[in-house]
């Protein structure tokens, strides 16, 4: 009677631990089915995927009453920048809408061909501020230092803007160093970029020369003493170089073709 007893025991618990495993294997919770904790959800892969590359593209400037002149849009994560807009066209403005707007404005230089399209950015990018150096804000209003009345044209700008002197910044998410580099204009100012390895040159730092002083609010002595002073400085080697006329250089190519560094 006891063998039989602990018989029915056995047969019972076998088909107790028979019922809970089927019940497991119905509700798919067996552990080769569940993630590990090292899986990212699909959600996060797609955001990484898609995230948005560091991107500077130019555009021409140029037109009937404008030297010939060209600038920049920096396009990334971390935010849209536009760079002297000397024009607001429609080529410019269908780019701008595809990058989802513009963040900030950053002027090189108070000279009219980095103003012309100013305004016209502003109306477009209503949330957009603007960025350029204490001393050559009112070049803004002053169509002789602006160099408009020059090209006959007596152009000023309503736009408002933050001024900046020589240092270190946080604009639309990038980390910006402003080097100010007198002499072209009172207020002439580089935007070092150094996590995106770009370096913003305006009219001061071009690819086969330094800008002149000769227009208003020029001066040679500080010219000279802003090209002593970017000799003095150290970037790598790869580092591109984006001016306000001409192509894009690097550093390195930068030593060799600009006559006025050498």
């Amino acid at each position: 009677m006891k063998k039989l007893v602990t018989t029915l025991f056995v047969f019972a618990a076998v088909f107790i631990l028979s019922g809970c495993g089927s019940t497991e294997t119905s509700k798919g919770k067996s552990s080769a089915s569940l993630p590990t904790e090292k899986e990212v959800p699909l959600s996060d892969k797609q955001t990484t995927d898609s995230s948005k590359k560091l991107t500077v593209r130019t555009f021409d400037s140029t037109d009937s009453s404008s030297w010939a002149a060209s600038f920049q849009v920096i396009s990334s994560d971390k935010g849209n920048i536009l760079i002297d807009p000397g024009k607001y066209d429609d080529e410019l403005s269908n780019y701008v809408k595809t990058i989802g707007g513009v963040d900030a404005i950053l002027i090189t230089h108070g000279h009219w061909d980095k103003l012309r399209g100013l305004d016209d950015a502003i109306k477009a990018n209503p949330d957009a501020k603007v960025y350029v150096h204490e001393l050559d804000y009112p070049y803004f209003k002053d169509t002789k230092r602006n160099c408009s009345a020059e090209q006959g044209v007596e152009g000023t700008t309503n736009a408002k803007a933050t001024t900046l002197v020589e240092g270190n910044y946080e604009i639309s998410g990038y980390q910006i160093k402003v080097i100010h580099t007198p002499g072209h204009t009172e207020g002439s100012v580089l935007y070092h970029f150094p996590e995106e390895n770009i370096l913003i040159g305006g009219d001061t730092i071009m690819a086969d020369k330094v800008a002149g002083s000769q227009h208003p609010g020029g001066n040679e002595a500080e010219r000279k003493a802003s090209i002593t002073k970017f000799k003095k400085l150290s970037f790598p080697k790869d580092m591109r170089i984006y001016s306000g006329h001409g192509a894009s250089t690097t550093y390195s190519e930068l030593l060799q073709t600009n006559h006025d560094l050498q």
